[in-house]
């Protein structure tokens, strides 16, 4: 895992003004990665700069973030009239007095921003206030600098509002949540929880914009002013931490909930501040080497979306003696982890190994894993190849745990609702297996539909359940689940039918398939529990709580 902040980088050694191929001034910088490239186009940079130019801004001051020797700032302002100030923030002291050269200073203030100041960045002139300027960014100068970039995003971000007053002690009353939305697993429910719970959610549409996160965020936290940001899997959050800076310095929390393995999800990526974040893990096992890096976190197992149940019904077409909902792993997802390390005959007969044992101490997997990799390590070239050789470990062990359980069930009517063509590549062609179903329209009515829904957790989750756990009781469905630390936490046993190896799990489907009623009181009875206790209204409500400290929920919210 990797924590950093935004930060100047090393000095870059090369900065040269020169010709380009016909003749205009270019810029040729070695940034901070230590790469060599040109700030213009070698060929019409001016013809470039109306790319980069600004079109129509709603203010009278601009923050250009770089401007390399300034092609495009005579547009912007030429499409600006109003504008009357503006801020150059340049890296390059002599691309600063060049971008400034070429602004008429009679009629507008220009102040610049540059290079390195002993101990530390350049300030902000004052008076500046981020909610009534306009940024413009060059994306050249900041792909060669980011860390020195990365520091006065969060600066202009944050200008003239760091260190506002805010509400002492618990508040009261419903809650502004903003929440990034990539349409990614758990967001929509998680939103859904909020508004059960009478909050306020303001949902920032950031799908498409990997890596365009910041513009959109600055809006957002300026206009709303939100109580919590919330995110699953650091998802709508930007990789090199601007946005954690900007939530750290005008003093708005920052809720993370991993529903995935931490290991995978926070390679390379910025880590918010401690003391602005609070994490939710979805395992318990994962906790520790998160809370190693100084971050306040806290268990929070999945739930269940109670809109699920508008469209769990008994649908014809979905009827099965059991069902399985999902990914069979083979068809691609397996071969994408391949291809990030080296597959050569020793580790591919490694891996082979490393899976039977896995599978024989499942709840310890995490440690053995550790162990697994250690001793691989010299047959893999370097961090990258160590990661995905993990997640090809984990991910290959959880597709044999399933093959193998599946190939038992198979006789029984086992059906696969998901990868059809994946499914008929482990099995063969004459098993029944479906198109995927939309999760939140069809995917009920199957566990609905189904006699027995047959769960086995991936090797990822050694403590936790997965979300299969909460749904199929919620949709009326009969589960039939692999044995987890965490379920009788979460469940009292007359609410379970659980397996504890694949003939017990072959035992237990023939047994209850012919029990019907006692399917229905176990049905009747896990419902009960969900609706009581594990909701995303109430998973919800501890984040707040937790993050917060709201005093009192609004009416009609129990956590």
């Amino acid at each position: 895992m990797k924590r950093e902040r935004p930060s100047a980088g090393p000095l870059p050694p090369i900065m040269e003004i020169t010709a380009g191929r016909r003749g205009h001034e270019t810029a040729r910088v070695t940034g901070e990665g230590g790469e060599e490239c040109y700030l213009h186009s070698l060929y019409d940079p001016f013809r470039e700069a109306e790319a980069h130019a600004a079109k129509q801004l709603p203010f009278s001051t601009v923050v250009f973030l770089g401007a390399g020797l300034g092609y495009h700032i005579p547009p912007s302002l030429a499409s600006n009239p109003q504008v009357d100030r503006i801020v150059i923030v340049e890296r390059y002291p002599e691309l600063a007095a060049r971008a400034a050269a070429r602004v008429d200073t009679g009629r507008i203030r220009v102040e610049v921003v540059t290079g390195p100041r002993h101990g530390g960045f350049p300030a902000l002139p004052e008076g500046l206030d981020a909610a009534r300027l306009a940024v413009v960014t060059h994306p050249p100068s900041v792909a060669a600098n980011p860390g020195w970039y990365a520091h006065f995003q969060v600066a202009v971000a944050v200008a003239g509002h760091e260190g506002a007053p805010r509400q002492n002690g618990p508040k009261r009353g419903p809650l502004t949540v903003l929440v990034p939305f990539e349409a990614y697993y758990a967001q929509r429910e998680c939103i859904n929880g909020f508004e059960a719970l009478g909050h306020r959610v303001v949902v920032l549409d950031l799908r498409g914009k990997e890596g365009e996160e910041v513009a959109p965020f600055r809006e957002a936290l300026l206009q709303e002013r939100p109580d919590l940001v919330f995110s699953v899997n650091m998802r709508g959050l930007d990789r090199r931490g601007i946005v954690a800076g900007m939530l750290e310095r005008l003093g708005i929390p920052l809720a993370l909930w991993f529903v995935d393995s931490p290991e995978f999800i926070l390679y390379g990526e910025a880590m918010p501040p401690p003391a602005a974040c609070h994490v939710f893990m979805w395992d318990r096992s994962y906790i520790p080497a998160v809370a190693a890096h100084g971050y306040r976190v806290s268990y929070l197992p999945l739930a269940a979306d109670t809109t699920l149940a508008r469209a769990a019904r008994v649908r014809e077409e979905f009827r099965a003696p059991l069902s399985f909902v999902g990914n069979s792993l083979v068809s691609g997802f397996l071969g994408r982890l391949a291809v990030k390390f080296p597959t050569t005959p020793e580790t591919i007969s490694f891996a082979a190994q490393a899976v039977e044992r896995l599978i024989a101490c499942r709840g310890d997997q995490l440690r053995l894993l550790d162990e697994l990799v250690t001793a691989a390590a010299p047959l893999l070239p370097d961090d990258d190849a160590r990661l995905f050789f993990r997640a090809y470990l984990l991910h290959s062990a959880t597709s044999a745990y399933r093959t193998r359980l599946f190939r038992t069930l198979l006789p029984l009517g086992l059906t696969f609702f998901g990868d059809p063509d994946g499914w008929r590549t482990v099995f063969g062609p004459g098993i029944r297996a479906y198109p995927d179903v939309n999760y939140f329209h069809e995917t009920p009515a199957v566990y609905a539909s189904a006699g027995i829904n047959v769960n086995a957790t991936s090797l990822q989750m050694p403590h936790t359940v997965n979300q299969r756990v909460f749904d199929v009781p919620l949709c009326n469905g009969f589960l039939l689940t692999d044995r987890q630390g965490a379920l009788l936490e979460l469940f009292e046993e007359a609410e379970l039918a659980t397996y504890g190896t694949i003939d017990e799990a072959a035992e237990l489907a023939r047994f209850y398939l012919e029990r019907p009623p006692l399917r229905s009181e176990i049905v009747r009875k896990a419902k009960r529990r969900v609706l009581a206790e594990h909701t995303y209204e109430h998973r919800m409500a501890r984040v707040v709580g937790e993050t917060v400290g709201v005093a009192s929920l609004p009416a009609g919210g129990a956590p």
